[in-house]
């Protein structure tokens, strides 16, 4: 493994050497552009070329702030049309990304859009597509369902307030529209109220 091996600038051997380069790094559990130059024998910008193409690949980690790459472990293949739990409401509806994926088919066909072509590389961009709306989709309604919860409570509490209130007889009515006008801006307050008198004043109310 120390030998060098004199490589070619042929960009047809690219996918050889890259499948080499995957070997022996998963071999030896060790990822650098250096280390690729000295194994292979080539530059710094085909070793550094397939560094990245590897950290995309997940093969490798990103570089950390020293510089060092981590060889991550084999993923097994995953599940092509995984189910997708989805509470709401209270209710737990589990569905699959086949099945979202031709309801929205369905709307488009409904809204005079052609289907989509089955092309791979779409495929598999779609399902990612899917799979990070899902979770997007379940936090949104999490999200909203705790704020329900949370004003639910806030909404007994201030019913609790009042009936307190009014046990100690006060007008709850009245405390009702003042808090209302404490939250209103004070000089339109004072505007509604100086015209609130004019007003009264020319009916003979004042």
């Amino acid at each position: 493994m120390n030998a060098m091996t004199n490589i070619t600038e042929d960009p047809d051997q690219d996918g050889d050497l890259y499948a080499r380069a995957v070997k022996i790094v998963r071999e030896t559990d060790r990822a650098s552009t250096t280390f690729l130059q000295k194994q292979f024998g080539i530059g710094y910008n085909k070793a550094a070329r397939i560094i990245e193409r590897m950290e995309q690949a997940g093969i490798i980690s990103a570089a950390n702030h020293v510089g060092k790459r981590d060889v991550l472990p084999v993923v097994s293949v995953r599940d092509e049309n995984p189910s997708i739990t989805i509470s709401a409401g209270g209710t737990d509806v589990t569905t699959t990304l086949d099945q979202m994926r031709k309801a929205a088919e369905e709307l488009d066909r409904q809204h005079g859009k052609p289907p989509m072509k089955k092309d791979p590389d779409f495929q598999k961009h779609n399902d990612a597509a899917y799979s990070v709306a899902a979770d997007e989709l379940r936090q949104f309604i999490e999200q909203f369902e705790q704020l329900e919860a949370e004003k639910k409570d806030i909404v007994e509490q201030q019913k609790e307030v009042m009936a307190e209130a009014k046990g100690r007889f006060y007008d709850t009515k009245v405390i009702r529209k003042i808090i209302a006008i404490r939250k209103r801006d004070k000089d339109d307050l004072a505007e509604e109220e100086a015209i609130l008198d004019l007003y009264k004043f020319a009916l003979g109310m004042a």
